[in-house]
């Protein structure tokens, strides 16, 4: 009998945390209570999937990609990201739609396919698991079909969480971990860099579709956020 991976057994122990911990919820959480707290990866939280979606998905990727399914069997790249929206329940249920927001003036004329994103990070570290790591999210333009991304629930760089570093390396050390592919870590705000190594996986069959400059989650959150990393043994290139 095959012995269990490390990765599965911490995968098994927090699926174990979050059967305990379902009856806490955010409002309930104190912010002394919070320090105590370890974070956990909460498993189908929040599910943003649909038959429309992955329609609409399937879509995108053939048009921008080449590709002819919606899946992603290879992630190189996990990107770091904040949300600009200060509040969770706006966020999740944003994912949650299946078309994009008629007020994302440039996106929208390249796909209907709404913005998506695997993983969601409370302030208070909690980490919501949105849709499969095996489906691709409209997050990164040239890069969607080899990333995975996290989104951390912030107005601004000035609003982002220790608890979110905390939380971010612990799902990152999971991931990296538990897909021996993932090569790279950036920041949304490091994506465009033609000189770090991760572009060699940019990938736009529409030369319309430009990617444009970001300033998410910033480079003192990625500094940190690596230096936590690094503590754990974990060193991923950008």
């Amino acid at each position: 009998m095959r012995r269990p991976s490390k990765s599965s057994i911490i995968y098994a122990l927090w699926v174990v945390v979050i059967a305990l911990s379902c009856t806490k919820n955010e409002k309930s959480i104190g912010q002394a209570d919070v320090r105590k707290i370890p974070p956990f990866l909460a498993v189908d939280t929040f599910d943003i999937l649909s038959a429309k979606k992955l329609e609409l998905t399937k879509e995108y990727c053939k048009e921008h990609y080449g590709l002819t399914s919606y899946r992603l069997d290879t992630p190189k790249i996990v990107v770091v990201h904040y949300t600009a929206i200060d509040d969770l329940d706006a966020t999740l249920n944003l994912f949650k739609k299946d078309n994009i927001a008629s007020s994302r003036d440039y996106i929208k004329d390249f796909s209907s396919l709404n913005v998506g994103i695997h993983y969601v990070v409370a302030k208070d570290g909690r980490i919501f698991h949105l849709m499969p790591d095996t489906v691709v999210a409209r997050h990164l333009i040239g890069f969607n079909h080899v990333s995975l991304g996290i989104e951390n629930i912030a107005k601004d760089s000035t609003d982002l969480t220790g608890a979110q570093i905390e939380s971010d390396a612990i799902l990152i050390k999971f991931l990296a971990a538990k897909y021996p592919t993932i090569e790279f870590m950036i920041g949304h705000d490091e994506y465009n860099d033609k000189s770090l190594p991760h572009y060699k996986y940019f990938r736009s069959l529409n030369p319309a579709y430009k990617p444009y400059g970001k300033i998410d989650p910033g480079p003192m959150y990625m500094s940190k956020l690596r230096k936590r990393l690094a503590a754990d043994g974990v060193v991923l290139k950008k």
